[in-house]
């Protein structure tokens, strides 16, 4: 397979070790994943056209927007809220494409576009396929960027589901009741029991075919509330010890990408998996019929097992696992009256030196002359303050 054509590269093989800088380490997986790559270049050269205008969303490290621009595009808007956003600039400054694209910070939902595109790109695609915002980001692309004859890609994803028996997941899903965790903690078993697991399943660990579990076209509008159901025929005996889900996913005509174990072809993505609350013991030829539910734009999944022969029935949902935090709190009470905390009116007076005169130095300075007691140490400060203003002002 051919490099990505700028300068020269080097291969880490030591992918397992422990990184200092996470985000390097999780966009290096992408960059580095030949399969994704490949199936990325060929569904955008069948789509792109010379000249035609592209919006990457969540562009990351900018790897598609410079499949993007190798396909001859005319301009790409690259959108993305993370300090990604420099390694794209700085990556595709050095391929000399830096004047053919708009590097534009913030979540996508959020930004204004100067004109229509003609293709709309997103590898928000989960290990579950739909939960990791894709539809939410699509949906207002679709909306507000997208040309009324544009491309999406992806343009669909298929969902897969099936019984797993493994007992590498079932210790995942169970670590918080092991004997090496103090007992005050024990209780957070149950929110890991409601919770959705990122594992590499084997094809070893399935106890039934993977069932069609539906299909989403993200060229159309999705209703808020999902819900599936599937029946999971059991081919051999064992425990079920949870389902297991993965996508299929169609990028462009004729250009398919999947994260199942059961493919030789797979990218390296994770699969998801759900956990039941306790073993269930099944023989070959049983039938167990599953049900997922989801609010993805709430981040919100709930499953279900159940055995129509003796009635046996399991239910979870990540609303049952939730830990609440400030946020959940808020939506739950929306009569609280709320009171700025004290970290959000120190950015305030940080950013009210932001006059569009003075400079980086200059607010410092004033900050640290105005406002000595803002934080304990100069130092704290001046690193406050430097965070505030590269987080929310721009250039």
């Amino acid at each position: 397979m051919s490099t990505m054509g700028c300068s020269g590269s080097g291969h880490f093989s030591a992918r397992h070790h422990a990184s200092q800088n996470p985000a390097l380490e999780e966009h290096w997986g992408y960059v580095a994943d030949p399969i994704r790559l490949e199936r990325f270049r060929r569904s955008i050269g069948s789509v792109v056209r010379p000249g035609d205008r592209v919006a990457d969303l969540g562009c990351g490290s900018g790897v598609l927007t410079l499949l993007s621009l190798q396909a001859a595009a005319g301009h790409v808007y690259a959108i993305d809220n993370s300090r990604m956003l420099a390694v794209a600039r700085e990556s595709i400054a050095r391929c000399g494409f830096g004047d053919r694209v708009s590097f534009i910070q913030g979540r996508s939902q959020k930004v204004e576009l100067p004109e229509r595109v003609d293709v709309v790109l997103c590898d928000h695609v989960g290990w579950f396929g739909f939960d990791y915002d894709i539809l939410a980001l699509l949906a207002d692309a679709r909306r507000r960027f997208l040309k009324s004859d544009g491309v999406v890609i992806p343009s669909v994803i298929e969902l897969k589901l099936a019984a797993v028996e493994s007992e590498a997941c079932r210790a995942v899903a169970e670590r918080w009741s092991d004997a090496d965790v103090p007992a005050a903690y024990r209780w957070l078993r149950h929110s890991s029991i409601n919770s959705k697991h990122s594992v590499d399943l084997e094809t070893r660990e399935l106890l039934s075919p993977p069932a069609d579990l539906g299909t989403l076209a993200l060229r159309d509008d999705q209703p808020d509330y999902l819900s599936w159901s599937a029946q999971l025929r059991v081919e051999r005996d064992g425990e079920v010890h949870g389902l297991g889900g993965w996508f299929d996913c169609e990028l462009a005509a004729g250009v398919r990408m999947t994260n199942s174990p059961l493919a030789t072809d797979r990218i390296d993505r994770p699969q998801v998996f759900l956990p039941i609350e306790a073993p269930l013991r099944v023989t070959a030829g049983d039938s167990l019929n599953a049900t997922i539910t989801a609010r993805p734009a709430d981040h919100l999944l709930g499953w279900s097992v159940a055995v129509p022969t003796t009635g046996q029935r399991f239910s979870h949902s990540t609303w049952q696992g939730m830990v609440l935090a400030s946020d959940d709190l808020v939506r739950s009470n929306p009569d609280r009256v709320p009171r700025p905390s004290a970290e959000a009116a120190a950015r305030a007076v940080v950013l009210s030196y932001c006059d569009g005169t003075r400079s980086v130095r200059d607010i410092e300075q004033a900050v640290l002359r105005d406002h000595p007691s803002l934080f304990p140490s100069r130092q704290e400060i001046s690193l406050f303050v430097v965070q505030v203003l590269g987080r929310d002002t721009v250039l």
